[in-house]
C-alpha cells in the first residue's frame, strides 16, 4: 500500500472530525448547550484526535524517533496553547459576530505539531537524521554514536559528521529502542554508516 493510499483516509478523518466540531461548535455557540451539539463537538475532536494518532502511526513506520526527557516547559506550553486558543476563539467570535470556534479547531494541530517537534530528540528517516533539531543529510553523516541504553539513564545521542562538528542532544531513556534504531539506519542510510555503542555516561 502506497503513502498516498494510507494518507487518504486519515485526511477523510481528520476532514470529518473538523467539520463535526465546526458544527456543534456553531450550534453551542448560537443556540447554547445541547446534548446534540456537545455530541458533535466531543465527536469531531475525537475524529481529529485519532486521525492525527494514526497519522503519526503510519509516519513513525518510515522513521525512528527517540524523545527528549520529560519537559515540563513544554507540556505547559501545550496546555496554555488550548487555554489561549479557547480564549483568542471567543475573542475572535465575539469582534467579529461569528464562529471563533473555528480558530481553535484549525490552530490545534498546528500546537499539537509543534509540541511533537519540540519533544524530538532524535529522529532518522529517508533524507537524513535531525538530532536536537539540527537536520542533516545522509551523505554528511559518517555514524551515530548513542551511549549505553542498557545503563537505565538517560542517553546521549550524537550524529559525527563528514564536514563539521559533531552533534549531540539528550534522549529519554524510556522506549529508546536501539534495534530499530539501527535498522531504520540500515534500511535509510548509505553504506558505511553505522550506529555505535559507547560505556554509559
Amino acid at each position: 500500500m502506497s503513502q498516498q493510499d494510507v494518507q487518504t483516509p486519515m485526511k477523510m478523518m481528520f476532514m470529518a472530525g473538523f467539520v463535526a466540531a465546526l458544527v456543534g461548535l456553531g450550534f453551542l455557540l448560537s443556540n447554547g448547550p445541547s446534548v446534540g451539539s456537545a455530541l458533535a463537538v466531543l465527536a469531531g475532536a475525537g475524529l481529529v484526535a485519532a486521525s492525527i494518532r494514526l497519522r503519526n502511526a503510519a509516519l513513525d513506520q518510515q522513521l525512528y524517533r527517540a524523545v527528549r526527557p520529560a519537559d515540563p516547559t513544554a507540556v505547559a506550553a501545550l496546555w496554555g496553547g488550548l487555554v489561549g486558543l479557547l480564549g483568542l476563539g471567543a475573542l475572535f467570535g465575539w469582534l467579529f459576530e461569528t464562529q471563533g470556534g473555528v480558530l481553535t479547531v484549525a490552530l490545534w494541530p498546528l500546537v499539537i505539531a509543534w509540541y511533537r517537534k519540540r519533544r524530538t530528540a532524535l529522529q532518522v528517516d529517508a533524507t537524513g537524521v535531525n538530532v536536537g533539531g539540527v537536520p542533516v543529510p545522509w551523505n554528511e553523516v559518517a555514524e551515530l554514536v548513542v551511549s549505553d541504553p542498557l545503563a537505565g539513564r538517560a542517553i546521549h545521542v550524537g550524529a559525527r559528521l563528514h564536514s563539521r562538528a559533531p552533534v549531540q542532544v539528550l534522549a529519554q531513556h524510556r522506549g529508546f529502542d536501539l534495534t530499530r534504531l539501527t535498522a531504520m539506519v540500515g534500511k535509510h542510510g548509505p553504506q558505511g554508516v553505522r550506529v555505535v555503542v559507547t560505556g554509559a555516561r
